[in-house]
Formats: structure tokens, C-alpha cells, sequence
């Protein structure tokens, strides 16, 4: 495989599979916790930084998961002083891109209500990078979010979604008309936006979809797709953006 041969040494290798098995078994035991309802904790304020970040962070989770899928995260947030998080649970396999924008576009205003503020900051994974995108290019959200990260997102689209047998997960194709369509619009001007995938990531096929032209790309060495939210390396992109 083309994978193997730019990973020149095996142990490395090794150990970025053994990571994504772990990280990917950790996602599925985190899952039911979030299926209770309650938003999962973050460390107490006594235990972290004193709060200096204003900006909520709204938390978009990809297809078939929930909010769990950001534990790891907010933790390492909550250590360098961020204590405002809201996360969403979509139901990806019910609705498609545009109308899970809209819920976006609808919790994003009550953040700006509830914290009296003109900007929040997104960490989107997987297709919730493409639920992002809608909500900034196509709903108004071009600089209402001061900052959007996506961690493993497909936006040139993945070819595993034409095996999908619900409509709106084919809308992930490279070839689909709603992928065409956000791809031919301009990036965002006023929200600074990163794309952070892991050479790993054996869920974006090709290897270029997670590049969304016009946007910094930053490529993790040894890093799948589960592994992006159990990353240390990760949490340090997010907090070097929103810190500001």
C-alpha cells in the first residue's frame, strides 16, 4: 500500500495502528454515557486554570456518533482555562447535511444569547466539519464563528459513502451535487478556519479530501480518525486558535 511505504518505519507505524484501535474501542465505551441525555462533564473550575476565554465552543460530533465523542477534549479545554462548551447530538442517520445546519445555526445563536457575546468558536469532527461548512458558507455563519478546527473531515468527500444505503450519507461522495456546490463557493473571509487530518485516517478516500481549498491543512503523522479526538497534539492546535 501506498500508506505503508511513506510510513519509512514500521514501529511507527505499529504504534499508530495500535493508538487508532484504542482510540476507536475508548469512542465506542464513551458512547453510552452521552446516550443518558446529560452533556458530559468537563474537570471542575477549582481544578483548572482560572477562566480567561470568553468565546463558548460549540462541539459538532460526526456521523453515527453523539457528543461523547469530545470527552477527551474538553478536559484538555477545560485545563487551559476554557469552561464554556456546548455540544449537539444530530441524528445523523435521519437527517441530512443542510437540515443538521440548521440546528447548528440555531444553537450557535442561543450561545451568542446565553453568554452575551458576538462569537463563538466550532471543533467539528468528520461529517460534522461538513455540518460546519453549510452552517459558515450558505447560513450566515462567516464570521459569527471567530474560529471553525475540523478534525477528519471529508470535505472533497469520501468514496465509502457510496455504499451507504441512506441518501444523505451519499451526499459525502466526491461527486455529489451539495459537495460540488460548497467546494465551487469561496471560503470563509471573516472566520479562520484549519482542517486537521490524520495520515492514518483510512475513512477519507482519497487521500486529498480532507483539504478544503483556500484553508491551512495541518496532516498528523500516525493519527487515524478516532485518534484525532484522543490527541494531545490535537488539543494543542485547538487551544494555539482560540487563544486569542
Amino acid at each position: 500500500m501506498k500508506l505503508i511505504r511513506e510510513l519509512t518505519n514500521p514501529g511507527q507505524l505499529a504504534w499508530g495502528i495500535t493508538r487508532e484501535v484504542g482510540a476507536s474501542i475508548l469512542a465506542y465505551e464513551l458512547y453510552p454515557l452521552a446516550v443518558l441525555g446529560n452533556s458530559l462533564p468537563a474537570l471542575p473550575v477549582l481544578w483548572t486554570k482560572t477562566e480567561s476565554h470568553r468565546r463558548p465552543i460549540l462541539l459538532i460530533h460526526g456521523i453515527f456518533h453523539n457528543k461523547s465523542a469530545f470527552f477527551y477534549l474538553k478536559q484538555k479545554l477545560a485545563l487551559k482555562g476554557w469552561h464554556h462548551f456546548r455540544e449537539l447530538d444530530l441524528l445523523t442517520s435521519v437527517y441530512g447535511i443542510s437540515r443538521l445546519a440548521e440546528r447548528v445555526k440555531t444553537e450557535v445563536e442561543r450561545l451568542r444569547e446565553e453568554y452575551e457575546t458576538d462569537q463563538i468558536d466550532i471543533v467539528a469532527h468528520s461529517m460534522g466539519g461538513i455540518v460546519a461548512r453549510y452552517y459558515l458558507q450558505k447560513l450566515g455563519g462567516d464570521g459569527v464563528a471567530k474560529n471553525l478546527i475540523t478534525l477528519g473531515t471529508p470535505h472533497r468527500g469520501t468514496d465509502w459513502s457510496k455504499y451507504s444505503v441512506l441518501p444523505h450519507i451519499r451526499d459525502l461522495h466526491p461527486k455529489s451535487p451539495l459537495l460540488k456546490e460548497l467546494n465551487e463557493l469561496p471560503p470563509p473571509a471573516k472566520t479562520r478556519v484549519v482542517s486537521v487530518a490524520g495520515k492514518l485516517d483510512v475513512m477519507l478516500l482519497p487521500r486529498q479530501t480532507p483539504q478544503w481549498p483556500g484553508v491551512r491543512f495541518i496532516e498528523l503523522e500516525n493519527m487515524g480518525h478516532a485518534g484525532l479526538l484522543f490527541s494531545k497534539r490535537v488539543a494543542q492546535i485547538i487551544t494555539s486558535h482560540f487563544d486569542d
